[in-house]
């Protein structure tokens, strides 16, 4: 909530940062592509600690820092300042390591596409505050403000993690593989290309889910566990095709950078206050709070009616039904046309967020999670790239105009597409993965919890 937040109310800066220093789009766009690159550097000590010490103290830590950025960012009295405050916060921002890591310990296995849909939902949360609240903000005492109407939340988000309770790792896990019963192969053996058969109380519900289907573990021989070297582990993950196809759907489906531009696109396009757009603004955001729930509902459910790849399919066919529904959304000058096409984008551009995230935790042991968010996030850096490719492309078109900036952001539309092609390839590789993850959990026992904390808040 807090780091897409931060985006939001960036954007609703934009005209005022410009009027005050002086900067182009072009200038402009590439801010949220260097702070997601300080993000990525940020990720990867901060997945590193993820795997090895307390994740609720990291947390907190990190927050602090945001904190402390986002005051120094209203402060600033030259460009220069402000986009030196604005790397600190997105270093910070750098979180999803931890915070991924720590949902796969929270929440039951079968139900991991749902939390990651709740999960999200804080960023459109933060993005819907981000958007109105920033521009009343804005409005009524300039852009620093932008900033400084986060600092409060930070300072109590980083003080609730120090108290926040920190489950055992793999506890999950363990959990489920309890539930099954035995596990036996009509092959020779798990690595040998048979299908799993699971006997026991819980295979009429397993069936159901699609589970019995799946075919023998994938096999790998990298060393994997928590105690691995650094690059044992980069070792480990390069060698799970699922998760690389869905970081790289990931990367490729949220290069466009309306969460940016969306903003500007209303004021210019539509000639809209900056408290007016931002209102609009969050037609798309209501569409995407839909989407983003439903995506991770839709798929597990789908999962549970025997579709094992039902978070492939779920993935890649949002992400093109987005395409076909915003470019006409941008493309069109009027308001009563483009609001209902961006609320039923919003849906459609956020449908496969929770799927795609679950399946790529899906396919990574435990004792790797940090470490495998960590990498899918420096990779994901490069989406960051959409806000100032469509910075260039309007300046290319009709600088500082509504025109150049209508056309730009049709452009990038298609990105949407082509990351759903890149999600079908994963069909092929997720259930040997995921099954791969399942015999990994069977064969060891469940860490205990890191640090003291009530068992019942972990439930």
């Amino acid at each position: 909530m807090l780091a897409q937040g931060d985006q939001s109310s960036l954007a609703q800066a934009v005209s005022g940062i410009q009027r005050q220093f002086g900067v182009s789009d072009q200038f402009l766009g590439l801010i949220p592509f260097c702070m997601a690159i300080c993000g990525a550097i940020g990720a990867i000590p901060i997945g590193v600690i993820a795997d090895r010490h307390r994740r609720t103290w990291l947390l907190a830590a990190v927050c602090a820092i945001w904190a402390a950025a986002m005051g120094a960012g209203g402060l600033a009295i030259g460009v220069g300042v402000l986009f030196a405050t604005r790397m600190l916060a997105g270093a910070a921002e750098g979180t999803p390591p931890a915070a991924i890591s720590l949902l796969s310990d929270y929440f039951p296995v079968r139900r991991r596409a749902e939390a990651m849909g709740i999960y999200q939902a804080g960023a459109i949360a933060g993005a819907f505050i981000g958007l109105v609240g920033g521009g009343i903000a804005v409005q009524l005492g300039g852009w620093p403000w932008a900033f400084w109407i986060w600092v409060p939340a930070g300072v109590g988000v980083a003080a609730w993690y120090l108290f926040l309770y920190e489950p055992p790792r793999g506890h999950q896990d363990a959990a489920f593989e309890a539930t099954v019963g035995t596990v036996t192969h009509t092959a020779a053996g798990p690595d040998a290309g048979g299908t799993v058969g699971i006997e026991g109380p819980e295979a009429a519900d397993l069936a159901a889910e699609g589970l019995i289907s799946l075919p023998a573990p994938r096999h790998q021989e990298a060393s994997s566990g928590a105690s691995a070297g650094q690059l044992g582990a980069l070792n480990a993950l390069l060698r799970i095709p699922t998760m690389w196809l869905g970081t790289l759907f990931l990367t490729v489906s949220q290069l466009n950078g309306l969460s940016f531009w969306g903003v500007e696109y209303f004021k210019r396009v539509h000639h809209l206050g900056p408290a007016a757009a931002g209102g609009f603004a969050t037609v798309l955001g209501a569409g995407s709070a839909v989407g983003i729930l439903a995506g991770g509902v839709l798929a597990d459910r789908l999962l549970r009616h025997g579709h094992v790849n039902a978070r492939v399919y779920v993935a890649a066919f949002g992400a093109i039904g987005a395409t076909l529904v915003l470019v006409p959304a941008f493309a069109s000058t009027n308001l009563l046309v483009s609001a209902p096409l961006l609320f039923v984008g919003g849906v459609l551009l956020t449908v496969p967020i929770a799927p795609a995230e679950a399946l790529c935790t899906d396919v990574v042991i435990p004792e790797l999670r940090g470490r495998g968010a960590m990498v899918r996030q420096v990779v994901r850096t490069a989406s960051w790239a959409g806000p100032y490719l469509i910075g260039v492309i309007s300046d290319q078109i009709a600088p500082n105009t509504a025109l150049g900036l209508r056309w730009a952001i049709v452009v990038a539309c298609p990105f949407y597409a082509l990351g759903g092609l890149i999600m079908l390839g994963a069909a092929r590789y997720y259930p040997a993965d995921i099954a791969y993850v399942i015999a990994h959990t069977r064969r060891r026992p469940a860490e205990p919890a890191a640090g003291a904390g009530s068992e019942a808040g972990g439930a």
